[in-house]
């Protein structure tokens, strides 16, 4: 963001003028879903600098990073390739113009620096085929979140029979409803297609959650992410995020006494019957 440690430490690095104002922000154009696009509205960056110093500052953050976590993702992976860049002062997305990214240089350089390090590369959304050629240049897993995979018009590719091995499972991330509030939410034709893949059709909405479950854990995917809320079967109420708004994020907390020991002998149990008992290696 503008008023970021990072912009305010390393303003070369960032598409601003004299006057450290942007130039250019970030954001997506017009879809299907919003006419307007969606204005983030953060600074963007200089590739041409950061290319010019070896990508030094994002190995910097990088290994910040990893001294906190033991993997990665990266957000907006499609950005390395090609970025939506919108006139700074716009009050909507509709005048931006996609910029090529670093590409190659920029995946080069990284793996370059931490050659053994997981990263997860967010590559949800739009797909060019040269995003798609970056990626699997790459080697990055990308992610398929299963709430995506059931929508009634048209075919998917988050159905978790077409996933690879080289991808990370989510039943949902933190941008998404939970499971038991799409349920509940969800467009009617959805929730029957979803019910009826997997085999809940007579089931409860809080008991067709557990199929959810098991369906990330069992599918092909080398890693599965299960939010804590969708192992509880909680509702719309333990959202976390709902994009492009404002107010009412970010403010769910776990209750204390939640994670019981029948919770944890239920995830144990599912681990290990799906065989994903293994330990990640930093």
């Amino acid at each position: 963001a503008l008023d970021s440690a990072d912009a305010w430490a390393n303003p070369k690095l960032f598409l601003l003028d004299e006057e450290d104002r942007p130039v250019l922000v970030a954001g997506c154009p017009p879809d299907a879903f919003t006419a307007d696009g969606q204005l983030w509205g953060n600074p963007l960056y200089r590739w041409d600098l950061m290319q010019e110093t070896g990508f030094q500052w994002w190995k910097e953050r990088l290994s910040g990073s990893f001294e906190l976590y033991d993997c990665l993702r990266i957000d907006h992976f499609r950005g390395f390739e090609s970025y939506y860049a919108i006139p700074y002062g716009d009050k909507t997305a509709r005048n931006g113009a996609w910029q090529k990214g670093p590409g190659k240089a920029f995946v080069d350089s990284i793996k370059e620096a931490f050659p053994d390090i997981p990263i997860i590369a967010e590559d949800l959304g739009y797909l060019t085929p040269e995003v798609r050629e970056l990626l699997e240049y790459s080697g990055f897993p990308g992610m398929k979140i299963l709430q995506f995979a059931f929508d009634a018009r048209e075919k998917s590719d988050y159905i978790p029979f077409k996933y690879p091995k080289n991808c990370v499972v989510y039943t949902g991330t933190h941008d998404n409803d939970t499971i038991l509030g799409w349920l509940r939410s969800a467009p009617p034709a959805s929730v029957r297609y979803a019910k009826s893949y997997l085999l809940c059709e007579t089931a409860a909405d809080e008991t067709c959650v557990d199929f959810f479950v098991s369906a990330a854990l069992s599918c092909a995917a080398d890693w599965a992410v299960i939010p804590i809320q969708d192992w509880l079967r909680l509702g719309h109420e333990a959202r976390i995020n709902t994009p492009s708004t404002l107010g009412g994020n970010w403010v769910w907390r776990l209750g204390a006494g939640s994670c019981t020991k029948v919770l944890a002998k239920e995830m144990r149990r599912k681990t290990e019957l799906y065989e994903r008992n293994s330990v990640i290696e930093p």
